[in-house]
């Protein structure tokens, strides 16, 4: 039987030469699928700098892009909270729309702004216990839940609004979202801040560890001790939040809101809630993977349409984009 320690170990003469002239295959094998969506990143980058020095490799043109998926990143953090116990919340873009229609109407009112968040954080509240009770209590599918809560919430925002549109909004509501520090709206930097924040929750509390324990296996975490149905009820109410004050933001942002608008958000922050999960952390859902899909995602469209293409080519590489990232992180993963 080999010593402890003899087996582990290729002696160095014993090595072939290959190993030592490239050092980057080890690298990649190790490191490839956790940070293969930054290189991805950085080639788009470099690609259409090249390509359209004038148009796209201009600081306006960057900035455009980042505070253009301000609201996305919101959502798609929103999303995580609760994907991290392995469920979903397909009704976090209407509840956004709710909220960002009754915001409306408040305005028009003349209601003041502490009342649009007071009203706000009751729509994410009421909602994330209905789905937590339907979902955790009852039994029924997450999917599915959310999904009718989803058509449901829509229809509200509708009625809300009675069937119209509102657009010309004053006041301080404006402010939340356009007022800028550093040229950048606020807008992106609450999404920022929440990026922070989640970091530092998945990361670095039992929080965070306890989410993950219980997405890979809820019986498993039950043995364990852990309240895995408060918890879960927890991340739809915490999910919820997030979106419906995202709503308050939108409105803001929009000066308005066309209550239909939800489904046109549902796509893009769960496709960059996924992708961000072949980042830094194979396989789990996290808050910086997370933003650097999101700019993956709009700097690898806004190329693609600097370079005149069609807006159907938006959808196709959401998709495409995501489908590659995992195969490519799945395909590097096993040579680890």
């Amino acid at each position: 039987m080999t010593p402890a320690g003899e087996g582990s170990r290729v002696p160095s003469e014993a090595r072939g030469s290959g190993d030592r002239d490239r050092p980057w295959t080890d690298l990649l094998a190790r490191h490839g699928g956790r940070y293969a969506l930054v290189f991805v990143l950085g080639a788009f980058i470099a690609t259409f700098a090249i390509w359209l020095p004038d148009k796209f490799w201009t600081e306006a043109n960057f900035r455009a892009m980042v505070n253009s998926q301000a609201i996305v990143l919101l959502l798609a953090l929103a999303a995580t909270i609760v994907l991290r116990t392995g469920d979903f919340d397909l009704s976090i873009a209407s509840v956004m729309t709710l909220t960002a229609a009754t915001s409306a109407v408040i305005v028009e009112d003349g209601g003041s702004l502490g009342l649009i968040f007071v009203v706000a954080l009751a729509v994410g509240v009421v909602v994330g216990l209905i789905n937590g009770f339907l979902i955790v209590k009852v039994g029924v599918s997450s999917f599915i839940t959310t999904l009718g809560m989803m058509t449901a919430l829509t229809g509200v925002a509708i009625a809300v609004t009675n069937s119209r549109q509102i657009y010309n909004l004053e006041g301080p509501m404006l402010t939340v979202a356009r007022y800028k520090i550093l040229d950048f709206p606020l807008r992106t930097w609450y999404g920022w801040a929440l990026v922070i924040v989640l970091w530092y929750v998945y990361e670095r509390t039992p929080v965070g560890r306890y989410l993950l324990f219980i997405g890979g296996g809820r019986d498993a975490a039950r043995l364990a001790g852990l309240n895995v149905d408060a918890i879960r009820m927890g991340s739809f109410v915490a999910s919820s939040i997030v979106a419906a004050l995202t709503g308050i933001v939108l409105a803001g942002f929009l000066g308005g809101i066309d209550p239909n608008i939800g489904p046109s958000f549902l796509l893009q922050p769960f496709a960059a809630a996924f992708l961000g999960a072949t980042a830094l952390h194979i396989g789990r859902f996290n808050a910086v993977g997370t933003i650097i899909a999101i700019y993956l995602l709009v700097v690898g469209i806004t190329g693609l349409t600097l370079l005149g293409a069609e807006r159907w080519v938006n959808e196709v590489f959401n998709g495409g984009a995501l489908v590659l990232a995992v195969m490519f992180a799945r395909l590097v993963g096993r040579r680890r």
